[in-house]
């Protein structure tokens, strides 16, 4: 049981989970385009209708979560040594933004697997809609705004990345060759999604207008009117899975007890 708690059997796991549905979305938006609108719903509806697809979506969520604990465990702890440097505090605070969106991603993958399929798709644009409530709160056009930064700067270290293959010091020397390729395009991918997302909050956030706010399938929804970007973003999507499955196997990851380490935090 101990082992569980260990941040790489984390890592691996949320890996896993992150290269499935990042696949799937990609595949989705190149084969029938409009049906990943729905961005990660999408993934999860055509999961769900697959045999033993109630299983396969348990294991997603038990992925997600398992993800989202790695990423908080390294943004609190500092697991792989990003340094206290104003580039080591971005990126935590990076990982601790990541912890939020797959632990959220995790709570509607679980909908679909608790039958509550409907109700997921009701909220398959939400993000619109929780914007115009932060919108409304006393100076919530700063956070929103805040959130956008926040997009805008993972958005320059996914190009820098992609650019640089700075990740590879972290991909074991032993995994498969095309290791560098894909994770270059698949981070150039993420890029330009994540730029698209952030640019919307900034947009909303100047205008005080929830309605400009777009997340992933909202993004793909907008490049569809520009067929050669959505094709290559959606390919790049597609890679971007592919190369988390093979960081779920040849990731280097501390193996550090996530519990251990906080008990030493916090006590």
């Amino acid at each position: 049981m101990a082992k569980l708690t260990r941040a790489d059997v984390l890592a691996r796991a949320g890996y896993a989970a992150r290269g499935v549905v990042y696949a799937l979305l990609g595949w989705l938006a190149l084969e029938t385009r409009s049906a990943a609108d729905d961005g990660q719903n999408a993934v999860f509806d055509m999961v769900q209708d697959m045999p033993a697809g109630g299983l396969a979506l348990a294991l997603l969520v038990a992925g997600l979560v398992a993800y989202g604990i790695y990423k908080l465990a390294g943004a609190l702890f500092d697991l792989e040594r990003h340094g206290h440097d104003a580039k080591g505090v971005a990126v935590r605070i990076g990982q601790g933004a990541g912890a939020l969106a797959y632990l959220g991603m995790a709570f509607a993958a679980a909908k679909f697997a608790l039958g509550y399929r409907h109700f997921a798709h009701e909220g398959a644009h939400g993000g619109a809609e929780m914007a115009g409530g932060v919108l409304a709160w006393p100076l919530g056009w700063v956070l929103i705004g805040l959130a956008g930064i926040a997009f805008v700067i993972a958005a320059l270290f996914q190009a820098f990345g992609a650019a640089t293959g700075h990740f590879m010091k972290r991909i074991a020397s032993d995994a498969p060759r095309a290791r560098e390729a894909l994770g270059r395009i698949g981070l150039a991918a993420r890029a330009v999604v994540f730029g698209l997302v952030g640019w919307s909050l900034l947009r909303s956030a100047w205008l005080v207008r929830h309605a400009e706010v777009r997340d992933l399938g909202g993004v793909l929804e907008q490049l569809r009117t520009q067929q050669t970007i959505h094709l290559l973003v959606a390919a790049g999507l597609l890679v971007f899975g592919l190369f988390s499955l093979i960081c779920a196997r040849y990731r280097v990851v501390p193996a550090v007890d996530v519990v251990h380490a906080a008990r030493r935090r916090f006590n």
